[in-house]
């Protein structure tokens, strides 16, 4: 930049041996350096800014220090689960659940004694999956990380205890980028979808009373069936068996109407079979009409909470746009379950 700061000024000073009064020399001069600081300050900020754009990491990672910290020790607090699973090819199925027992420069966790627990782990690359509560009731923050275990020692006969090297970040794995999983038949045991209409609304609220004892028909039919493709907590899609193109247009099945949602799914506690009544809008539908089928994309607008004491009427709480805690939850466990049995 000197040479070229030099250069200017003798052309600039040229001009004066052209005649020009030497305060208007001057005063081009002054324009010309300042031209040139402008420019140089315009290529150190854009390559700062490129810098920063190479070197930034993604919006879900979490890397300060004190914020691990706080996470992690939140989580010795609740008692949090930890599922570990292996990196490796042979064995990246394997899970095995955790309890954080310490947090300090490493994290120390508490697993039983399964027989094949061996200082062949030493050295080992992990991913970490656990969640604690969220400020806000009910809601629940899931976290992942990945480390490598450091030291393997033994607590008595019947427990072991993992030491892994503090990770540098963790990922927030919800919310917004909604974990969806296509769950197995076994793990849900009904769902439908029905037109958000008064009658319909009489057909969702009776089934939720009768816990499932009463079931609505089907939209396509007597023969007709509905299959749960996909859910998150943000939505679900569905396929629909014998459906036409006209009877889609009878039921106004269309991108932004309301239908309702009645699932049935298969608690991962011991609550048996938990069913649930949504309000939901069409984000997305495909006909087959050679295959009578038609799937559904929806996404959850509100929540049947129950009725009222006093007035005995169907209570809703609107979903928002964090999606529904309930379905994050179920979701993540039901990708644990099939991360863990190596069906995903």
């Amino acid at each position: 930049m000197a040479v070229d700061q030099e250069f200017l000024y003798k052309t600039l000073r040229g001009f004066g041996d052209t005649g020009l009064p030497q305060q208007t020399v001057n005063m081009l001069i002054v324009v010309g350096f300042c031209v040139v600081a402008i420019v140089a300050a315009v290529l150190w900020y854009n390559n700062k800014e490129l810098k920063k754009r190479l070197t930034s990491v993604p919006t879900s990672w979490i890397t300060d220090k004190s914020q691990l910290e706080k996470i992690f020790e939140t989580a010795l607090v609740y008692r949090s689960k930890v599922d570990l699973s292996f990196h490796s090819t042979s064995e990246k199925r394997r899970t095995i659940a955790c309890a954080i027992e310490d947090v300090s420069d490493s994290i120390i966790l508490g697993i039983p004694a399964t027989g094949k627990v061996g200082k062949s782990w030493v050295g080992r690359e992990v991913t970490g999956f656990f969640h604690v509560p969220a400020k806000q009731a009910g809601m629940i923050i899931f976290y992942n990380f990945n480390s490598v275990i450091t030291e393997i020692k033994t607590k008595g006969s019947q427990y072991y205890t993992l030491i892994i090297d503090f990770p540098k970040y963790i990922e927030q794995t919800q919310k917004r980028e909604f974990l969806r999983v296509s769950p197995p038949s076994r793990n849900y045991d009904y769902v439908n979808v029905i037109p958000d209409t008064k009658q319909g609304m009489a057909a969702g609220l009776k089934f939720i009373a009768t816990n499932g004892e009463y079931a609505p028909g089907y939209m396509g039919g007597k023969d007709a069936n509905v299959f749960l493709a996909d859910i998150s907590g943000g939505g679900l899609s569905l396929e629909l068996s014998q459906m036409s193109s006209k009877k889609a247009s009878q039921f106004k099945l269309k991108k932004g109407q309301n239908f309702l949602v009645l699932l049935s799914l298969v608690d991962f506690g011991n609550k048996g079979i938990i069913r649930y009544l949504f309000v939901t809008k069409v984000r997305r539908v495909f006909i087959d009409p050679t295959q009578g089928r038609a799937q559904l994309g929806l996404s959850y607008e509100a929540q049947f909470m129950g009725f009222t004491e006093d007035t005995k009427k169907p209570k809703w709480e609107r979903v928002s746009q964090n999606g529904c805690p309930e379905m994050d939850d179920w979701t993540y466990n039901l990708y644990l379950e099939l991360y863990r049995e190596g069906n995903d």
